[in-house]
């Protein structure tokens, strides 16, 4: 883990995630907090903007099977004074150490609010009172989730929560709803 004395001020952060929504999110709050954000889905594009980032938040499952891992053991390669974050919802022990042992700075959990997670790089702690996620992040987070795990598979992702087919659908073009609304 990557030692931060005292208050530091990121000017510019790498979000790389193969799921398009997580990508906005992430930038629309990074940039409301009033960060260059960088954004890509996969190890080319990553590379192609990596010069222009303080920090890579890079998910652990990557578009085409690309692994988050061995990106960031790569921008890490490339310039080892990038503060590099590893984050899933699927974060294991075994993964955090295998990170921590490649030279990652910090492996993250998802759910976390942008805001909490930029409050521990700039301030070396995680303050949650005022950064929860609603129930509804919660909740979107987990269907996604199991989205990834079925492949976009519906039904299959349906069966795994427990829910009816129907009430999954009406729930992913809801998010999706608002998604579009929040963008416009």
């Amino acid at each position: 883990m990557a030692e931060w004395s005292g208050d530091r001020v990121l000017q510019s952060v790498l979000v790389v995630d193969d799921d398009e929504l997580v990508r906005r999110g992430w930038e629309r709050a990074l940039s409301s907090a009033g960060k260059d954000v960088h954004v890509a889905s996969n190890r080319m594009g990553a590379l192609a903007v990596r010069r222009l980032a303080d920090v890579a938040i890079v998910d652990l499952h990557l578009e085409m099977g690309e692994s988050g891992l061995e990106l960031l053991r790569e921008l890490k390669f490339l310039d080892p004074a990038l503060h590099t974050i590893l984050i899933s919802a699927g974060m294991s022990v075994s993964i955090s150490v295998e990170a921590l042992r490649a030279g990652i700075d910090d492996c993250v959990v998802k759910p976390i609010a942008p805001r909490q997670l930029l409050h521990h790089l700039e301030h070396g702690d995680f303050r949650t009172e005022d950064e929860l996620l609603s129930l509804e992040d919660v909740e979107w987070e987990h269907i996604a989730s199991a989205l990834r795990i079925h492949d976009g598979n519906i039904s299959h992702a349906a069966r795994a929560l427990r829910m009816h087919r129907q009430s999954l659908q009406r729930k992913i073009r809801s998010r999706l709803a608002r998604s579009i609304d929040e963008l416009c």
